[in-house]
C-alpha cells in the first residue's frame, strides 16, 4: 500500500496540477490530510489572525490513476478514516446560514477521543467521520477547492464515509484525485459553515472502471445509493439531484422511467449536504435493496 502525505496540497482542481503520486488501478493509498484551516487554529496559542484565507480548504494530491481516461469513471472505496485528536469549528459575521446573528467571529477547540468529541464538560457528541472535500480534476476549467460541482470538491456529504463508494467521472488522463478538510462529525446543511475541522488520515481504494461514466458524482452505502448535485442555488441543486437519480435509476436497473419517478415519489429522499460553499449541495438516496430488486449489481 502507497502513502501520501500532506506535504502536497491544492487550492483548485485542475489538469494544470503536476501528479505526486501514481498508483496502479485497484491499488490502496492512504492519503494524509491537513484540516480546513491548514490546522492553524489547533495550538492554544492560535488566533483568528492566525488564519491566512488562501489557504483554506488544501486538498491532498493530485494522484495519478493508472489506465483512468476521458469517459471512464473513478471508483474511490473509503476504506478507513483515522481522525487527528482535536477538532475545531467556527463561525463568522461573513458567513454562514445565521450569519446576521454573529456578533464576532469565534471558534472552539474540540478534543477527539475514544469515539467521542467533546463539545463542552456537559455534552460529547458521537464521532462520524467524512470526507468534505474530495474529487478529479475536470476538463476545461481549473475549481478551487472550496467550491463542489460535477466533478466533485467540496460537497460536504455526510454520507462520504468509512465503507462507502464515491464515483466520479474522470475527465482527464489519470483522473488526478485530491482530498482533504475531513469532519469528525457534521450535520446536514452545515449551516454555520463548519463541521469538527479535524486533520487525519483517509485510506482508500481507487478502481478505474472503463468506458463507464456518468456525468455527476454517486455515493453507494451499505444501504443507500445517492445522487450528489451542486448548483448556485439549493432550489437548481434539488432539481438536478432529482434528475440525475432518476437517471442512475433508469440505466442501472430494469425499472421503467415512469417506474423510476413512481419509485423516487414514495421511497427517496431529498437531503441538503451543504447551503455555505460558491456553489449549494443537495443529494437524493433510495435504498438500495429497492434498485437490487430490479437488478441493480454496484460495479
Amino acid at each position: 500500500m502507497k502513502k501520501l502525505n500532506r506535504d502536497h496540497v491544492v487550492y483548485t482542481m485542475s489538469r494544470q496540477h503536476a501528479p505526486v503520486l501514481t498508483i496502479k488501478d485497484g491499488e490502496t493509498v492512504t492519503v494524509h490530510t491537513y484540516d480546513c484551516f491548514r490546522d492553524r487554529l489547533v495550538p492554544k496559542d492560535s488566533s483568528f489572525d492566525s488564519l491566512r484565507f488562501d489557504e483554506l480548504n488544501p486538498a491532498t494530491g493530485p494522484i495519478f490513476v493508472d489506465g483512468a481516461e476521458p469517459g471512464d469513471t473513478l471508483k474511490v472505496e473509503i476504506l478507513r478514516i483515522s481522525l487527528a485528536d482535536m477538532g475545531v469549528t467556527e463561525i463568522d459575521p461573513d458567513f454562514g446560514c445565521l450569519a446576521r446573528l454573529v456578533k464576532a467571529p469565534a471558534f472552539k477547540r474540540l478534543p477527539i477521543e475514544d469515539g467521542k468529541i467533546r463539545f463542552s464538560s456537559r455534552l460529547s457528541l458521537d464521532q462520524k467521520p467524512m470526507i468534505g472535500v474530495i474529487g478529479v480534476a475536470p476538463a476545461d476549467r481549473e475549481i478551487p477547492t472550496d467550491t463542489p460541482d460535477t466533478h466533485g470538491g467540496n460537497m460536504d456529504c455526510t454520507q462520504i464515509k468509512e465503507g462507502a463508494s464515491v464515483y466520479f467521472p474522470v475527465s482527464v488522463r489519470g483522473a488526478l484525485l485530491s482530498l482533504g478538510d475531513l469532519h469528525a462529525c457534521m450535520g446536514d446543511g452545515e449551516i454555520g459553515g463548519c463541521g469538527v475541522e479535524t486533520a487525519g488520515e483517509v485510506t482508500l481504494k481507487l478502481t478505474v472502471i472503463p468506458g463507464c461514466q456518468k456525468p455527476y458524482p454517486v455515493v453507494v452505502t451499505d444501504s443507500r445509493v445517492m445522487a450528489v448535485a451542486s448548483c448556485k442555488t439549493v432550489d437548481q441543486a434539488w432539481e438536478k439531484a432529482v434528475e440525475y437519480l432518476h437517471d442512475y435509476m433508469v440505466t442501472e436497473t430494469e425499472l421503467t422511467s415512469d417506474e423510476a419517478i413512481m419509485l423516487q415519489s414514495i421511497a427517496a429522499d431529498l437531503s441538503i449536504c451543504q447551503t455555505v460553499n460558491p456553489n449549494k449541495t443537495v443529494r437524493m438516496s433510495i435504498p438500495l435493496r429497492y434498485l437490487e430488486a430490479y437488478g441493480y449489481r454496484q460495479k
